[in-house]
């Protein structure tokens, strides 16, 4: 119980994760405004952003040394992939001063990051890469002699510091775009339905399927909506976010959904690193959500399905041997 009528709301007791914004604190117009709230201070984050980036990209294109060009590209990535870590303290902001409940349970359904099942996540998640990678090798023909050995940076300084920033910030950026997009927009769908309607809409929004819906295709559409043209890519988008919505709630936390998540990342912002191509990072080309292939081809798709399909075998597995908590823990009586 609350001690205080200024405390936070604890946690639903034996609540999946979707629902754990349904707090006695839940109003009508908190997910109304909580959107409202999230979209104004985005808007002021981005704008300060991009206000950083235009000096850094002025700096970074003067010329006053050889790697100029390059060290503008790694600031930039520098600067976005910590742009987007910012959101994990916006989501954590909302949830707790908005909505009024404990930030923690944006987590997981026990208020916290499960660290030894986000390690066995991160372990997991590299399975399904290194066999998708095997599987790219094999489908275009090439052999490990036939894969390029030289990098695409003047020095071995700059790609150094270019892997150091992805090293540092991909981690962070994939947490926040995961605490937003399978965390945040989840919660305020599965906080609708009200816990006792007895309507068959009531049931449905109670349901996973809504919060899993939205939480898994936003991001598709929003891609969609500014690549028109790349079909395949916003398929394979859609599958990889639907894949990773239903982890969520089957293991009650984005534990699963930040393994694969950093692990593409990491492989993906990599290789850009090593070829030289950190300006097609966040394009059509390179997407920092993993995609495997970002070619938009029928293929992008097809191994977004053999990846999260595996991927959601080993986490399902792994889930049920260890006990891994779907729902939050029961209000004493």
């Amino acid at each position: 119980m609350r001690t205080s009528l200024f405390a936070c709301a604890e946690i639903p007791g034996g609540e999946s994760y979707h629902r754990l914004a349904r707090t006695p604190r839940f109003r009508w117009w908190v997910p109304p405004l909580a959107l409202l709230v999230f979209a104004v201070l985005l808007f002021f984050l981005w704008v300060g952003v991009l206000v950083v980036m235009t000096i850094v990209a002025i700096l970074g294109g003067s010329g006053l040394a050889p790697d100029s060009v390059r060290v503008g590209e790694i600031a930039g990535l520098a600067f976005g992939l910590a742009a987007i870590a910012l959101l994990a303290p916006v989501t954590l902001f909302v949830a707790r001063v908005v909505q009024w409940r404990r930030p923690g349970s944006l987590l997981s359904v026990t208020g916290r990051v499960r660290w030894g099942w986000l390690a066995r996540c991160v372990c997991a998640g590299a399975i399904p890469a290194t066999a998708v990678a095997a599987l790219v090798l094999v489908v275009s023909g090439e052999g490990p002699s036939d894969l390029p050995v030289t990098v695409g940076y003047g020095s071995v300084e700059v790609l150094a510091a270019a892997l150091l920033v992805i090293a540092l910030l991909v981690p962070l950026q994939s947490v926040a775009e995961e605490m937003t997009l399978r965390g945040m927009v989840m919660q305020l769908v599965g906080s609708l339905g009200s816990p006792t309607g007895r309507s068959a809409f009531s049931r449905v929004l109670r349901s996973p399927w809504p919060a899993i819906l939205a939480g898994g295709t936003l991001f598709a559409a929003l891609y969609a909506a500014t690549h028109p043209g790349d079909a395949w890519n916003t398929a394979a988008l859609a599958v990889l976010g639907l894949g990773m919505a239903w982890a969520t709630w089957r293991t009650g936390g984005l534990e699963a959904a930040i393994g694969l998540h950093v692990v593409n990342s990491l492989i993906q912002f990599g290789v850009c690193a090593v070829e030289g191509r950190l300006d097609e990072v966040g394009t059509g080309v390179v997407l920092g959500g993993g995609l495997p292939l970002g070619t938009n081809t029928p293929m992008t798709l097809v191994l977004a399905v053999v990846q999260v399909g595996l991927y959601l075998l080993l986490v399902s597995a792994l889930a049920r041997r260890h006990g891994v908590a779907r729902r939050s823990a029961p209000v004493p009586a």
